[in-house]
């Protein structure tokens, strides 16, 4: 259970004991015993083991073996590859470079187990090298200091996940950490609260080095530079603040790239620089430059027109060759953000990317070597699997032919921020003859992206996808209008919008690359920027999904099952806090503690089992609108103490989803009792102060109604209509954002909440056969059925419930849909006979008889008795339409539409409602005068499961059998979802309305013969 996850792994059957007898056989090179003690001591930490470095012929032996030669420094092109064996006397971890043995060294610490006999390795083989060259964590000291003893356990922690480069952004408008001799105001005025010295700097680096880690400066230019432009206001391109912002964002401030002596200035300040870091790559920066101060200077616009450059952008192009050009005179090769790319950028620069895979591929197909940070910005917590699935190089999403789709509507909408512009968006969804259903998706500025995992239920629809923001989860009701909400991480924003009906069509563009430019992309970046990092919180805040991107980028790219990363996440943060110095779980205890007293830090942090940052960018939007969103903001509440995600809610989701596959009761109760346990929490925290009281009554009334609910289906196998809107309701409240804090726990139960049953059985399992259908009351409040006890006959349901037998059709006649006249004469569609019977006073008789009839399926009847029929025929997934009339004539109205099935009647007998079962349609007609039919409309599409009888009630909602889904949809007469019922069984066949007393809903269900009720 490794992480990464090595290439190849050879298990074998055996154990190598490790004890004090095992003989450690380093190579013999001064340059390496700083990796020999270093594994030593980790080794003594780990297990209490010393190893001898003398032995016998017999002696156990642990070999490192050193194959070539390596840089003291490490290189963009490394050797990182080992190969490790475990045999039953010995160890042979084979290197060809210091780096390989590094990383050998991790994979050996990780193998040691332990038993009641002590420790040892199973014995195996493993051959292993990384995927990507450029494994990389920044750190952002500039924003918040970080004291150099931060920095120094983060590169341990860095070498056991195996990522290889140190990233530091020391400089921004709220801080400069860089020592300059040259310009000792730089950190005097920009370091005030911490700077590093280059002595400093230069043993981090060596330190690094010893653990096969680069480390890579970054000093933004030409913006983000407050703090440059307090210390040296002369080189800027207008007069700003004397003391660094202390406010987060973006800010005004910039170099005046027409003045000479920034260019002096930047060539003595890069040479000191140089002078600290020896590894060839050196970040300027380069992103979110304002243009403002620019456009405003008379001085730069003479400069501009001097250099014939038009455009801010092309004068930022132009600084930005002048700094490519004083890099490469220092031997340093240029790094940049997104901005920095454009056709004149020499193809040397690297580019990082936190625009996205897109920008990624950009620069990667102009030439340019690229790395990629988004999806793995670490301060916009996510869920470690969001970033496991972000692949710098990812397999294009297969996308179907749509060529012969058609539209079903194209809308656009927009999910307003607290800070920052709004985000649009575009969406359309198509459909083919078949019922196929496609969605394409484009944000604003984004490629339009084909949505593989949506649903349409009727005018809902659901996506998820991910975006360059986190993993997106859409509910939005489509209609003239667009509404609903649009969940970024674990919060949601409100969408509004608006159909289009002349817009041009979105079309998908897939993202490719060549296989030359995709050579050109390096691998990735863990990013930590420092808005809310601490010493004191900084390894909850990377650790432990910053691990899932270091799998990422090591392992191959068919190693993607999130549970089995899940698993090794837990065991491997075990490892790494023994090992390696991890203090995630320290830190959050401290924390807990800080904000509660003695007697309730545990009970505090069995709550916090339910609860999360609010994540993406979330919480920084509260600060703004808080007016908190600057560095003297504290970062001492509870939201600053939670991971990403707990995993014990996450065991909790996955008992739920294994009782939903198999309901047994152990597994329930489990599910009560742990719920019972978060609750004693929160009853045992009643009396904590503000602001976390509110919270906690939060959590106590989600929980209390929650397992009111679960302990109502476990005594009587359903739940109330009223017990599912009051758990709705707190879980709509639970999933707002309360002190920047989610109650996380609102996402299973909600799951849990849309699989209760609402129904129960009011006719036993086995009373009608396997085929039950059909079901229809008289106005005496009978209901009549098909198939009771056998095919071919007709049963009775009296109004307490008894059923038996009212008659036996014909041999050869098998019913389907009934339906009832204004003078309880009943009608039968005999699919089997090809006709529709007739029963009235005790008398069958045929009442319409078509011979081109396929298999009249179900009935839809008018005040006056005209009949409507459904018509389908399963084999070819087509269907016909008739209308019968009172005197049995038959007339065909469609001949090719899909399988029709269900049909019903408007009680204002204005509108025809049929569907096509596997087209998933349901159609609706305007009934004239003698039963005609005309303007034709699309009512509802869904993109799953199957179609079956439909029902009004007086009040016009349809209600529809949802086959396979195992629900009863209602529709109102627009063909909004008022309401989804779920049901005991999942083949619901058919509907019926109670005619008298409380509005009640009837189902007959396919293979169980029985009969459900749900009280309306």
């Amino acid at each position: 259970m490794l992480l990464p996850q090595p290439v190849e792994v050879h298990a074998k059957p055996g154990n190598f004991r490790l004890d004090d007898s095992v003989v450690f056989n380093p190579p013999l090179s001064a340059a390496l015993t700083v990796v020999t003690e270093r594994f030593a001591q980790r080794l003594k930490t780990q297990t209490g083991i010393s190893l001898q470095r003398h032995g016998n012929n017999n002696s156990k032996r642990l070999n490192v073996v050193l194959t070539g030669t390596s840089s003291p420094i490490p290189q963009p092109d490394m050797q990182e590859q080992y190969q490790l064996s475990v045999g039953a006397q010995q160890i042979t971890l084979l290197a060809a470079s210091q780096v390989g043995l590094n990383r050998g060294i991790e994979t050996l610490l990780q193998l040691i187990q332990q038993d009641s006999a002590g420790y040892y390795l199973p014995q195996l083989e493993i051959t292993d090298a990384p995927r990507f060259a450029w494994r990389g964590l920044l750190l952002d000291p500039a924003r918040r200091f970080l004291p150099i003893d931060v920095l120094y356990r983060q590169l341990d922690i860095m070498a056991a996940a195996k990522l290889n480069v140190l990233h530091l952004h020391l400089t921004d408008d709220q801080g400069w950490r860089f020592e300059s001799k040259a310009f000792p105001l730089l950190h005097q005025v920009g370091g005030k609260d911490g700077f590093y010295s280059q002595d400093e700097l230069k043993q981090l680096v060596t330190y690094a080095a010893g653990l096969g880690i680069r480390v890579v400066p970054e000093i933004d230019l030409p913006g983000h530079t407050t703090a440059l432009g307090a210390a040296c206001p002369q080189l800027m391109a207008q007069a700003g603040p004397t003391q660094p912002e202390r406010h987060w964002g973006v800010h005004p401030a910039v170099l005046d790239p027409s003045k000479p002596e920034v260019y002096q200035f930047i060539q003595t300040l890069l040479s000191e620089v140089a002078s600290v870091f020896p590894d060839p790559y050196l970040h300027i920066g380069g992103d979110e430059v304002l243009p403002e101060h620019w456009l405003q200077s008379a001085d730069i616009a003479r400069f501009m027109q001097q250099q014939q450059l038009t455009t801010p952008q092309q004068l930022h192009s132009y600084f930005n060759r002048r700094l490519q050009q004083i890099l490469q005179q220092l031997n340093k090769r240029m790094i940049g953000w997104d901005e920095v790319l454009d056709s004149d950028l020499p193809t040397s620069v690297l580019v990082q990317s936190w625009r996205g895979t897109e920008s990624l591929y950009k620069a990667a197909q102009a030439g340019h070597p690229a790395i990629l940070s988004t999806g793995y910005y670490l301060d916009q917590p996510q869920i470690a699997a969001f970033h496991y699935r972000n692949d710098p190089l990812p397999t294009p999403t297969t996308v179907p032919d749509l060529s012969q789709f058609h539209s079903l509507g194209h809308w656009q909408f927009e999910l307003a921020r607290k800070r920052g512009a709004a985000v649009k968006a575009e969406l359309m969804l198509l459909n083919d003859n078949a019922g196929t259903s496609a969605a394409i998706l484009q944000f604003a500025g984004r490629n339009a992206r084909y949505i593989e995992n949506f649903t349409l239920n009727a005018n809902q629809l659901q996506f998820e996808t991910d975006s360059w923001m986190g993993p997106v989860q859409a509910r939005l009701t489509l209609q003239a209008e667009v509404s609903g909400e649009v969940v970024v991480g674990n919060a949601a924003y409100t969408a509004t919008g608006q159909q289009l009906h002349q817009a041009p069509p979105l079309q998908i563009d897939n993202l490719s690359i060549s296989p030359q430019a995709a050579a050109n992309i390096l691998g990735g970046e863990i990013t930590l920027w420092g808005e809310l990092v601490t010493p004191e919180n900084i390894d909850i805040r990377l650790w432990p999904n910053g691990f899932a991107v270091a799998e990422r980028l090591w392992s191959t790219s068919d190693v993607t099952d999130p549970d089995s990363l899940y698993q090794r996440l837990t065991q491997f943060s075990h490892w790494a806090t023994l090992s390696a110095g991890l203090a995630t779980a320290q830190q959050q205890q401290a924390g807990l503690a800080r904000i509660a007293a003695p007697a309730q830090a545990d009970v505090l942090a069995t709550l916090t089992q339910i609860l999360e940052p609010a994540h993406y960018y979330h919480r920084l939007h509260e600060k703004s609108v808080a007016g908190l969103y600057h560095a003297d903001a504290p970062l001492n509440q509870l939201a600053d103490y939670l991971s990403a995600e707990n995993p014990k809610l996450r065991n909790f989701s996955a008992l739920l989803q294994a009782w939903l596959q198999h309901p047994e009761p152990d597994n329930l109760q489990a599910l009560l009792q742990q719920m019972q346990h978060w609750q004693q929490a929160a009853d045992q925290l009643q009396g904590i102060t503000e602001p976390m009281s509110a919270l906690v009554m939060s959590s106590q009334r989600l929980l209390e109604v929650a397992i009111n609910t679960l302990q109502q289906y476990q005594q009587q196998g359903y739940i109330s209509l009223q017990a599912q809107q009051a758990l709705d309701r707190q879980l709509s409240n639970a999933a707002g954002i309360e002190q920047e804090i989610i109650i996380a726990l609102h996402r299973p139960l909600r799951l849990l909440l849309q699989h209760l049953p609402l129904s129960r059985h009011w006719v036993a399992p086995g009373t009608f056969s396997a085929s039950a259908e059909g079901p229809a009351f008289d106005s005496n409040g009978n209901l009549y059925a098909v198939n009771y006890g056998t095919d071919g006959t007709i049963g009775i349901v009296s109004p307490d419930g008894n059923a038996r037998q009212l008659l036996q059709l014909p041999d050869g006649s098998i019913a389907n849909g009934i339906v009832f006249d204004q003078h309880d004469v009943m009608y039968m569609a005999d699919y089997t006979g090809h006709q529709v019977l007739r029963y009235q006073h005790g008398k069958l008789s045929v009442h319409a008889a078509e011979p081109l009839m396929n298999q009249p399926n179900d009935l839809a009847i008018l005040k006056n008795g005209t009949l409507f029929a459904s018509d389908p025929n399963w084999q070819n997934s087509t269907g016909q339409l008739w209308r019968i009339d009172t005197d049995g004539s038959s007339h065909l109205l469609e001949d090719a539409m899909g399988t029709t099935n269900g049909i019903a009647v408007s009680p204002d007998q204005q509108f025809l409602y049929v569907n096509e079962s596997v087209q998933r349609r349901i159609w609706r007609y305007r009934l004239g005068t003698g039963g005609t039919l005309t303007e034709k409309t699309l009512f509802a599409s869904f993109s799953d499961y199957g179609l079956d009888g439909m029902r009004t009630n007086e009040k016009g909602d349809l209600f529809v059998a949802r086959y396979g889904k195992g629900t009863v949809v209602r529709l109102n007469a627009t063909g909004q979802v008022v309401a989804e019922y779920r049901l005991q069984h999942a083949l619901p066949t058919n509907v019926a309305l109670s005619r008298t007393g409380p509005e009640r809903l009837f189902v007959t269900i396919q293979q169980c013969g029985c009969i459900e009720v749900i009280d309306l």
